[in-house]
């Protein structure tokens, strides 16, 4: 894929050379295996059994779990671990959240396995559990009290947490990991199997241990033991390829034998042509999670443990382990950014996915708009959608540029090389010398009114290559003779890279586009949209009955949400807002639709809860809603959607809504501002903060009032802040 604008420069040997390898890009990899590649771990890399179908199965399992989870929020740290593990980039918020839970109790909790889970999440997001707060968990495990006489999970998860990385236990500590061992060791049963307290073996408690066992299995003992637990999982296995009915089973045994060096798909491991990686993939939902038993809808415990085995699967596949933290962290983690794939005479493709490069980010947008790429020997792309590099003759083919912080980066590596960065814009576009950018577009009036001329000005960016620098400079100039449409309205740019919509727009909110097509060419100018908002003046604002109701601080939000027509008025007979009037779950989730541009779903979509009926004006909407990840119903049936919104759950769907992300405003500052943050449920915390930290929210008197609910000004006021 070329990813400069080239010039006739291009033919001299030299620079040939230098583009070509920059043009190069590392070959797609998924991300477990990236993850795996960076993970660390002692294991020589095993030969997997699994067919390429099913292995091909798994890298897209793992792709629409995590970012199922990442969509309905990181809600556990197990759900933490297998998406760090998995190569994605856990929001910032929820370590800083789990260093605020640890500080809020004193570094003192009861389990010992409170400590372990706590531990492995802080490891696996790259902080240091021997430094938590303050606070040093390595030293309140090895020295925990109650590490036996309770359930096996407890020195199990302990060893587990001590082995995820290089820490320092003395040797007088109370629990040591040999000592750790001896305890596991001994409660094997018989038949090699393991069982929580007391009788017979179970798949799960054996698989666990087996978790544990595969980082001393150097040793004879722990090896031998090892050797029989995984035997018993085989003759466990039932004749359906799983342990009953549950997946979790299914996911524990993955995990651990893949830990141990064993292929859960292997022969032993398969019964009637079925392996146990077959067997969990059974077990997938359509919205991206799993089941706990066939048939079922997605089960949050059982989501978080397959997206763990998936992980812990194509670790095994490197001589990784799902607990092993102790190596390098994954390079380029997994974020989100939105991608933009722009042909020659339109647009081919727009969505936004995560991805770890560039070239992963054009391999998940090609794969979800069914976009057929060309990319010979997996890092050079010649076509995507049919549209082949040199189509015009000339050096024209497909490159790529990376809108960042407000300002384009002209990358000078291949796709492959270029790390993303949580909410990139990566723009991968047909060119050719003549292609520029847009640099930037100016409205004049800055805020239009209804009827007023547009005054719109267009600045072009390209690189010229320096042959005295050596690199590629930057050149700003007017874009003479390109095309601005809004509002069905289209005008052409002077020489000046003016163009004026006369007699402008109603009031509305607009998306200005920019182009420059050409007939048998490459465009002029790479497609281009800002958003445009048309406000009524004072003088013309709509007349509220009840306008003295409106709050003074919510009077210029109701106005302008009433002319961006993202709110109506109550009443039919005449104009009034009810600003004191509660909003609903189902207005509010019409509202984030509007905000967002989503249609409502066809009156004819399956219902997605039972007491949301077909004919009502809201079916459409919260279909929609619930199919975007924006809403989740007060049950797995059930949506409410005349009940109230509180101030904490507007917080949630909108972070949902818009992919919000504290990191990428600095909006960890949201952290602890409220004297009622321990009022927050914890299922919106990291939301409120995020919210709060962008000033889409605030408090009143320094409280956040999380369960206060949502009226209509407020409701407004917070709509024409977002994006």
């Amino acid at each position: 894929m070329k990813n400069h604008s080239l010039s006739s420069r291009f033919t001299r040997l030299g620079l040939a050379v230098i583009m070509l390898l920059a043009l190069l890009g590392a070959a797609v990899t998924p991300a477990g295996q990236a993850a795996a590649a960076q993970a660390g771990g002692t294991s020589a890399p095993a030969v997997s059994a699994l067919p390429a179908s099913e292995a091909a199965s798994v890298t897209a399992a793992v792709y629409a779990t995590a970012e199922f989870m990442l969509k309905n929020g990181v809600q556990s740290d197990w759900q933490a671990i297998g998406l760090a593990q998995a190569g994605y980039k856990v929001p910032a918020s929820y370590l800083k959240a789990l260093e605020g839970k640890v500080s809020e109790a004193k570094g003192v909790f009861a389990r010992a396995t409170d400590y372990a889970r706590i531990t492995l999440a802080v490891k696996a997001l790259g902080g240091d559990p021997a430094n938590v707060a303050g606070y040093n968990l390595i030293e309140k495990l090895y020295n925990h009290d109650a590490i036996t006489g309770q359930t096996l999970n407890n020195p199990v998860y302990a060893l587990l947490a001590l082995d995820s990385g290089s820490y320092t236990i003395p040797a007088n500590a109370k629990w040591t990991q040999s000592k750790l061992l001896a305890e596991i060791l001994a409660k094997q049963n018989p038949d090699g199997g393991f069982t929580l307290t007391t009788g017979a073996s179970d798949p799960d408690m054996t698989a666990m241990v087996l978790n544990a066992l595969a980082g001393h299995k150097q040793e004879a003992a722990v090896n031998a033991a090892g050797q029989r637990a995984a035997a018993w999982l085989a003759k466990a296995q039932d004749k359906n390829g799983g342990y009953g009915d549950s997946s979790e089973s299914v996911a524990q045994a993955i995990i651990g034998l893949s830990a141990f060096g064993i292929d859960p798909a292997g022969a032993e491991y398969t019964k009637g042509q079925i392996n146990l990686v077959s067997k969990l993939l059974s077990f997938s939902a359509a919205d991206g999670g799993f089941v706990h038993t066939a048939g079922g809808s997605s089960n949050p415990l059982s989501t978080e443990q397959a997206l763990e085995a998936l992980v812990a699967y194509k670790l095994f596949g490197t001589g990784g382990k799902l607990f092993d933290f102790s190596g390098t962290p994954v390079k380029n983690p997994q974020v989100s950014v939105s991608v933009t794939v722009e042909g020659p005479n339109g647009t081919l493709a727009e969505g936004s996915v995560y991805a770890g490069n560039v070239l992963t980010a054009l391999d998940k947008t090609a794969a979800a708009k069914r976009l057929a790429l060309v990319n010979e020997a997996g890092n050079y792309v010649t076509g995507i959608g049919g549209v082949i590099a040199g189509t015009f003759g000339g050096y024209d083919g497909w490159m790529y540029v990376v809108a960042r912080g407000g300002a384009w980066i002209y990358p000078s590596v291949g796709m492959g090389d270029f790390a993303l960065e949580e909410n990139d814009r990566v723009v991968i576009y047909y060119g050719g010398d003549n292609t520029q950018v847009v640099d930037a577009v100016t409205v004049t009036p800055a805020q239009p009114q209804p009827g007023q001329d547009l005054k719109v000005q267009v600045t072009q960016k390209q690189w010229v290559w320096n042959e005295a620098t050596f690199t590629s400079d930057p050149v700003t100039s007017p874009a003479a003779g390109v095309q601005v449409t809004i509002g069905g309205k289209t005008a052409v740019t002077d020489a000046a890279g003016v163009a004026v919509v006369a007699g402008g727009l109603p009031a509305n909110k607009y998306t200005l586009t920019v182009t420059g097509y050409l007939k048998d060419k490459t465009p002029a100018i790479v497609r281009h949209t800002v958003p445009v908002t048309v406000a009524s003046a004072a003088a013309d604002r709509p007349a509220f009955g009840d306008v003295k109701s409106i709050s003074p601080w919510a009077l210029e939000s109701v106005y302008t949400a009433y002319d961006r027509k993202l709110m109506n008025g109550v009443s039919e007979d005449s104009l009034l807002f009810a600003p004191k009037k509660n909003i609903t779950r189902a207005e509010f989730a019409a509202l984030l639709l509007r905000l967002t541009g989503n249609e409502p779903s066809a009156a004819s979509s399956a219902g997605a809860f039972s007491d949301v009926k077909a004919g009502t004006w809201y079916y459409g909407t919260v279909n929609r809603a619930k199919e975007l990840g924006i809403i989740s119903g007060v049950s797995a049936k059930t949506f409410k959607p005349d009940g109230l919104v509180t101030r904490q759950d507007m917080a949630v769907m909108m972070v949902r809504a818009f992919k919000l992300d504290a990191t990428s405003a600095g909006a960890g500052a949201g952290a602890g501002k409220f004297s009622d943050e321990d009022k927050i449920s914890d299922y919106a915390l990291s939301a409120v903060r995020t919210v709060t930290g962008l000033g889409y929210m605030s408090g009143t008197g320094g409280a956040f009032e999380p369960t206060a609910v949502v009226t209509r000004e407020m409701a407004a006021a917070v709509a024409v802040r977002l994006p």
